[in-house]
């Protein structure tokens, strides 16, 4: 009889990690973003960031992650997005340490890494 339940309790275990592991891995949440401007450094530039993610984020079973609107600066925005007053959706990741090299008297604004155009096919990495 014992050995009935762990036989029953290892499939049920076996049955949760194959479920769990079936999930494809969660993407950032598309959000809105104006170009404002070229940051002080050339190839950076200065993106306006709607605050509506957490909306979108809910319907698609996307994360939002820790851009919630403001101001952040990229240098991997795509050549036909880079006018100033273009809106895009983008899906964005902070990108850590890196970032443009500025003089003290602009302002500075946390680096992100455009990972994917929305609406548009992703590109093999």
């Amino acid at each position: 009889m014992k050995s009935l339940v762990y036989i029953i309790l290892l499939y049920l275990c076996l049955a949760l990690l194959a479920a769990g592991c079936s999930k494809s891995a969660p993407v950032p949440a598309c959000t809105a973003a104006e170009v404002v401007a070229q940051d002080c450094q050339p190839g950076w530039y200065v993106l306006k960031l709607e605050d509506d993610s957490e909306e979108m984020a809910g319907k698609t079973g996307s994360y939002v992650g820790q851009l919630h609107g403001g101001f952040v600066t990229t240098n991997n925005l795509p050549d036909e997005y880079r006018q100033v007053g273009t809106t895009v959706r983008l899906r964005l990741q902070l990108n850590g340490s890196d970032g443009p090299r500025c003089t003290a008297n602009y302002m500075m604004y946390p680096a992100v890494k455009v990972m994917a155009v929305c609406g548009e096919p992703a590109a093999a990495p």
